[in-house]
Order: C-alpha cells, then structure tokens, then sequence
C-alpha cells in the first residue's frame, strides 16, 4: 500500500561538468554525490511519503514560517492489535538550515496513529499536522525526515525557503491556505480541514481560502478582488512519438509553460480592518475537475497593490481524480491509448454514445491486442504518474511518454553543467535507442516541480515503431 515520496538527499556539485551513469540493476549512486533525476524517483518508491505546504505569514515580531505537513496513511505500516485496530508511530524532524547549512532551529514529533481497515481505506485517510518557526528576513534550506518507526524506512523532502518581511503600506496579504472543509464544535470553535496543494485529489463540493490581511492606521475599508484561474499547460495533450515532438518544438528549451488561462471565477469582498492582522476566509463555490489551477487574493484598489509587492497572494494547485495515480477512468483510459493505438481504433473507442458502450469497446481493444498488455500498460501508467508529475500528470510528459512506451531504461546517464541533461539507453530488438532529456532550469536537484524535455534522439525511428507495435 506505499508508492512514491518526492524529495531526496541529492547534492549539488559544482557547475563544472560531472558525469554519472546507473543501470536498472545499481541505481544507487549516491556515493558519487549525485543521482539522476529518474534514479532519485525510484529510489523513493516503496519510502514513506511526507507531504508538505511552506506559507508565510507576518507573525508578531519575526515573519513566521508555517508548515503544514501531511503523511498518507497507505504509504505506512500497520500493526492489528487485539481489538483489530491497525496502530503505528512515526517520526517527523524538521531541520531549518540557513544557506551556510548551518542549523538555525529544530524540531522533532512523534506522531501515534490508531485506525480501522475501513477508515484506511477511505479517500484521503492521512495524519496531519502544522509547526511554526519565526525566522529573520533570509534564505533557509529546510529539510524534513519522516521515519517509520514500524520497519525503519526513512524517506526526507527538502525545500529552499526565502523568507521576506511582511511590509504593510499599508496593506499586505499572507500566503493563502487551501481548506477543504470548516466545521464549528460545541464550543463554538471553528475547525479546519487543510488542503494540502499535492494532495488536491478531488473537488466535488465547494471549498475556502485562508490569508491573514494586514492593514495599518490608514486604511478602514478595503475591496479584495479574488478568482479561481485553470492554467493549460503547453503540453498538456498527448505526443504522438518523440519523432514529431522533436520536429514541432525544436528549441522548446523553457518546459511546461502557461498558453491560456481561463477565469472561471472573479469576485469582490469588502472587509472593515482593523489595525494590525485580520484574519479572512474566502468561498470558493465554483466547480472544479482533473486539471492545474491558481486561486488568488488582491486589493482591487490598483492604488493600494501599487507600491506593495505584498499585496497580491496566490496558491497554485492540481486536481488529480480520486483514483490518482491509478487510471480508472474509462475515457482517460481511452485517451492513454494516443500512445500506441490507431486513430481508426481511438475514433471507435471515444464514439461510443454511453460510458457502458466506451468501456465495451476499449474491452474489445485489448482482447484483440491481449489482455495481459492491458495491465502491463495502465501499470506502466501508474509509475509515469508516480515518477513524473509535475504541473501536469505524468504520464502525459516526455519522461512518462518514454517509460509508458518503452519500460524501465536499460542505462541512466546524468550531466551537470550550465543546464542538467539525462540521458535514457535502451537495447532492443533491432537495435538501440537514446533519449536526451534536459531540465527546464538550473535549480535545486530536490525540486518536487523538476520537468525535463526532449532535447534529442540518438536511433532509429524503425526501433521506436517496432516497440509502439509491441502493444499493438
């Protein structure tokens, strides 16, 4: 019941040129002090998952740092003791580093976890928790451990925080939190469910946004004007074969990248302030599905937002399907088939009138093709999105289209230099094949967003055809 954690203890060499390579049979390669983006991947699967939201916030003297940190209950061991409760314990050490790496603060938690197979098996089932740390002004390297206390596996995800001060001039608005639910106790107390940005599976009922505005003696009443934005990425559509991706963006050297924005939601509040921190809460009733958005929160005032870069908050997200990352759905079954099928047999497949007839004639597909691929394929789908998503799902990057198509690479090459390269080896029938992947930045190796393209092929196009046909 465990899959993959993003994050590993990668170092950083110097900018000149390095080499390492690994094949699938020694993928450890942390002795040499760096690992390749796909090796790290791997190394992560079967680890423990953390998963985890850096927000700041104004705080009373020094800005503060919240972290707001989840762990997925399928990704832990469990015990049954005798009353058939499933129990474990975990570890959490979090480590705030300034940029020399040495240790500014510390802390560690306990966490004991008692629950049922049924509440287990429930969407969403996971452990939260929060901690604060006040940081002067600067750049931290935070770097969070989770330990399973049930078998020992320790997995880590690290992040480079900048923290800025909170200048109000004289309004400002604080990172915005992403909550799933608010309910009120007895006492009047409101509780909240957090939505952590990595774990946004599904949205079938409305949901909110938390900031804290802060606001000085001159200013009373103020209209925040705030909206839910989908982003279509670049690349968000299928790829025919690396071939005719090469050919259509042959200097496409940014990665993913926003082409259009759709508002599906813009409103205005008004709010009284009172001098110092507000605390607000924001509807958002709009509808979502699968895809990447961004929810923000601004002074509609362009006066006031003029001469603050504080004032304008924003949180980005994806909505995965509630299967994620299993692919369950019949039509995005369908759709993964760009990959392998014919166009005759798509159209025959998404023309189906009913979701029962579309699911009949995929059915139809892989027994004719056989029905063992069918769970090797969705498989190898499950692993694409394990390994490779980023601002989109993925199996649908470059990386994922390789691996669903071709499996795990025979060879792992890695180059650092001005910009970080990674190059897939595969032996097959008829001959060998080369993938030249390059990152879309320079940054750090740990970068849970890290998405590499295309950059060139080295083999034939005779051998990329002859294992499409494999599945065909």
């Amino acid at each position: 019941m465990r899959f993959c954690t993003f994050g590993a203890g990668v170092l950083l060499l110097t900018l000149f040129l390095v080499g390492c390579s690994s094949s699938r049979s020694g993928l450890d390669t942390s002795e040499r002090g760096f690992r390749c983006y796909y090796d790290n991947r791997v190394q992560q699967l079967g680890k423990p998952v953390i998963v985890a939201d850096f927000l700041q916030f104004k705080g009373s003297e020094k800005p503060r740092l919240d972290l707001y940190l989840e762990v997925p209950h399928n990704h832990l061991y469990f015990a049954t003791d005798d009353q058939e409760k499933l129990e474990t314990e975990y570890v959490i050490s979090i480590s705030i580093n300034d940029k020399d790496n040495n240790i500014i603060d510390r802390k560690e938690l306990t966490r004991k976890v008692s629950t049922t197979r049924e509440q287990i098996s429930r969407y969403g089932a996971s452990d939260r928790t929060m901690q604060s740390f006040n940081l002067d002004p600067g750049t931290y390297r935070v770097v969070i451990t989770l330990l399973d206390r049930a078998v020992g596996n320790r997995s880590q995800l690290r992040e480079v925080v900048e923290i800025k001060p909170r200048k109000v001039d004289p309004v400002a608005i604080s990172d915005l939190l992403l909550i799933r639910s608010i309910k009120t106790d007895e006492d009047g107390r409101r509780i909240i469910n957090p939505m952590l940005s990595d774990r946004v599976l599904t949205l079938t009922e409305p949901f909110n946004v938390f900031a804290e505005v802060y606001a000085d003696d001159n200013v009373q009443d103020v209209t925040l004007q705030y909206g839910l934005v989908r982003n279509h990425y670049n690349n968000d559509f299928l790829i025919d074969n690396p071939f005719s991706y090469r050919v259509q963006r042959p200097y496409h050297r940014t990665g993913i990248q926003i082409e259009e924005r759709d508002t599906l939601l813009l409103n205005d509040t008004t709010l009284t302030l009172q001098n110092g921190t507000n605390r607000v809460f924001i509807p958002i009733t709009k509808e979502i599905g699968r895809g990447s958005y961004e929810v923000f929160v601004k002074p509609k005032d362009d006066q006031l937002a003029a001469g603050n870069t504080y004032t304008n908050s924003k949180a980005e997200f994806m909505v995965h399907s509630i299967d994620f990352p299993h692919m369950t759905d019949v039509d995005q079954q369908i759709k993964a088939l760009y990959y392998v099928a014919s166009s005759r047999d798509l159209n025959y497949m998404e023309e189906g009138e009913t979701r029962e007839e579309r699911r009949k004639r995929l059915n139809e597909y892989w027994q004719n093709v056989g029905a063992w691929k069918m769970i090797d394929y969705y498989e190898r789908i499950r692993l694409a999105n394990e390994l490779f998503t980023s601002n989109v799902e993925g199996w649908k990057t470059p990386m994922g289209m390789v691996f669903v198509i071709l499996g795990e690479p025979h060879l792992v090459d890695c180059r650092i230099g001005i910009e970080r390269t990674e190059t897939w080896t595969y032996y097959l029938q008829g001959g060998g094949i080369e993938f030249v992947f390059m990152r879309e930045r320079t940054a750090d190796p740990d970068d849970r967003q890290a998405y590499y393209w295309v950059s060139s092929i080295r083999g034939g196009y005779s051998t990329w055809l002859s294992a499409i046909n494999i599945w065909r």
